[in-house]
């Protein structure tokens, strides 16, 4: 197991091969050849779809390696991955030995990958894994690989605020709410929902109620059991668990008060309540979630009992549990700490099972355990939640959030996911995305900073990158910055999908002062809407064509009576004649100057300014000269005298 940017965790074992999907897909390799010269190499055949693997992630640190590429292609053309590998860790083991014994090698491999996969034409872009296993000398490899869309949004609690993240490494990730009992306020929010129309429902814990938003804005804040935790009609008990049905029916998971709670809208009406505490039929022992499929069946996660529940309605009609089926090959199947539950679009029930020491996902095709399988365990510290989106991909909340990429293998979060920890992670929830999945933006920085500019010439460009990590081609209908500010850009009028462009801004000022504006991004990105803006700042100023040199003169230690005199040159630095527009010294009038200036001095000539100490008294005394062009710029040179009594 390596920890990466992407943590892998990935068995080694013979994968079955299906059907590559729009939004994930999974490869088995064997046979080809192998090196490690510099690296890792693998070339190998994939029986389905049948097709060529290679791959080379050169070494960068000892048994480390990253960059180089990761390639499939199928033998009918249909799919091919372009990829490279973000991280990778290989090792050689070795057993055997002994008085006379054969030593046996391998070398293990595992990778974490980022790029594009086309299917039938289709670019999106992905993230994914790869793990192989090969002898010294060249052998054959076996191993298997899996991917997922890049773009997998998804909505999470940490307990004190509602957050909404556009991957797994926190690109674009906006948060709502803080800690405490008012308005805009979460105090153990573990379960997230979604209506069909996006609106977003909070089992709001330890303030026993419940609120829906309607965006990420908190808009339109509504609660329901505020104040008091209790047991009466529109009240609850540390609500752990909520979900809605098609239809908007609200159904609750009132833990504290051991009952399920289902309600037609957030004023409460028609409020029912089924449950009590055991472990019969109509019976629950330490649950906390809830789950509706697309019959508005509803299905409980009967954790303390070890089963999963389902049930018609609300009366508990046609109870049906599902907790182990017959051993596979002498292996029990079993739940053993079912504790969230969610359905993919072919009806199938995929089971978050917090079994110790490593969580797993268990899927079956009904309530009959038909077709089990377990995922590869999830390495983290307990998972709670569960979610399965439009296109198969599988969200877990808890130790952070993962994808479960068909039962293959999984992939975990970094970045900013999880801002106050892996552990706080509840109520996952995946944001429906349209098929085939949109373009999806992200740009950085989204600010630049520019320093102080000459009035009449341009400042060394900053850059903003910009990439679409999306399923389809992100199209531009603008790139413009505002006045004071310039850019160039090399980004095509269609940006595909996994591409990246790059947008150069530069700040040419025509007025002084401090300057603000922006970078305006005019698109139909799918995650960010039609407009993004990068604030651009600086500082505007009059050129300085005449440079003053020294810019300091120092006359120590004279008396009263003694006029030293000391030269100041200045000289113009540009191509074209600068006029003067004063010389002065502005001080103490011990000091005085002539010069031998024109009105205006000539490209590349000088002129000098002599300055004179003439002390009346004992003491230390300042002034500084000042030559001023006729922009208005101004150039400085410090004075600073010593007059001491005579010995």
């Amino acid at each position: 197991m390596s920890t990466t940017s992407k943590t892998l965790v990935l068995a080694l074992f013979v994968l079955l091969a299906s059907t590559l999907f729009a939004d994930q897909g999974r490869l088995t390799n064997s046979g080809g050849s192998t090196s490690v010269t510099a690296g890792i190499t693998v070339t190998s055949t994939v029986a389905a779809p049948a097709g060529s693997l290679n791959l080379h992630c050169p070494v960068v640190s000892p048994g480390a390696c990253a960059g180089g590429s990761f390639s499939f292609s199928s033998t009918d053309g249909t799919v091919s991955i372009t990829a490279s590998f973000s991280s990778g860790r290989f090792v050689e083991s070795c057993y055997g030995g002994g008085r006379g014994g054969h030593i046996t090698c391998y070398y293990s491999f595992t990778g974490n990958i980022s790029g594009t996969v086309t299917v039938n034409g289709v670019t999106q872009a992905i993230i994914g894994a790869t793990s192989q296993q090969f002898k010294p000398g060249g052998a054959a490899a076996s191993g298997s690989s899996f991917y997922n869309s890049a773009y997998s949004p998804f909505y999470y609690s940490d307990t004190e605020q509602i957050l909404r993240s556009d991957d797994l490494e926190g690109t674009n990730q906006i948060s709502f709410g803080s800690g405490g009992s008012g308005v805009g306020q979460f105090y153990g929010a573990y379960g997230v929902a979604l209506d069909s129309t996006g609106r977003i429902y909070v089992a709001d814990t330890y303030n026993c109620r419940i609120v829906r938003i309607d965006d990420m804005s908190g808009a339109n804040w509504t609660s329901l059991g505020d104040g008091t935790c209790g047991s009466g009609q529109g009240e609850f008990n540390e609500p752990w668990g909520i979900a809605v049905d098609p239809a908007g029916k609200i159904y609750v998971m009132d833990t504290g008060n051991t009952r399920l709670v289902s309600m037609d809208d957030m004023s409460g009406t028609n409020w029912a309540t089924f449950g009590s505490v055991g472990s019969g039929v109509g019976q629950f022992s330490s649950f906390t979630s809830v789950a509706v499929d697309s019959s508005g069946r509803i299905y409980v996660p009967d954790t303390g009992n070890l089963r999963l529940v389902r049930m018609d309605d609300m009366t508990g009609a046609n109870w049906t549990t599902l907790s182990q089926i017959p051993p596979v090959n002498g292996v029990p199947q079993l739940l053993e700490s079912p504790v969230g539950v969610a359905f993919d679009s072919q009806g199938r029930i995929y089971i978050a099972d917090n079994r110790v020491p490593q969580p797993v996902v268990v899927r079956v095709d009904d309530m009959t355990g038909t077709n089990w399988t377990t995922s590869i365990p999830i390495a983290s510290l307990g998972i709670n939640s569960v979610a399965v989106d439009s296109g198969g991909t599988v969200f877990v909340g808890g130790g952070g959030v993962h994808l479960v990429d068909g039962m293959a293998g999984v992939l975990s979060s970094s970045g900013a996911v999880a801002p106050f920890g892996t552990y706080y992670v509840f109520g996952i929830n995946a944001v429906p995305v349209p098929s085939p999945l949109p373009s999806a933006l992200t740009f950085s920085p989204d600010t630049l900073t520019f320093g102080t500019q000459d009035i009449g010439t341009t400042s060394s460009s900053q850059a903003v990158n910009i990439t679409n990590f999306g399923g389809s081609p992100l199209n531009f209908s603008a790139i413009s910055a505002s006045d004071q500010f310039v850019e160039t850009t090399n980004c095509p009028n269609s940006l595909a999908a996994g591409a990246s462009c790059t947008v150069n801004v530069s700040l040419a000022p025509t007025v002084t002062g401090s300057l603000s504006g922006q970078l305006t991004l005019s698109d139909d990105s799918g995650n960010l809407g039609g407009t993004q803006t990068v604030a651009l700042s600086g500082t505007g100023s009059m050129p300085r064509l005449l440079s003053v040199s020294p810019a300091q003169l120092n006359f120590a230690n004279y008396t009263i009576g003694d006029n030293p005199r000391q030269t100041v040159t200045i000289t113009n630095t540009s191509s074209a004649a600068v006029a003067i527009a004063g010389i002065a010294l502005n001080g103490d009038p011990s000091f005085t100057q002539t010069n031998n200036c024109p009105a205006a001095v000539a490209a590349g000539a000088s002129c000098s300014v002599a300055v004179t100490f003439t002390p009346t008294a004992y003491g230390t005394f300042t002034s500084t000269l000042t030559v001023t062009q006729s922009s208005g710029a101004q150039e400085t040179a410090a004075v600073t005298g010593t007059a001491l009594p005579d010995d």
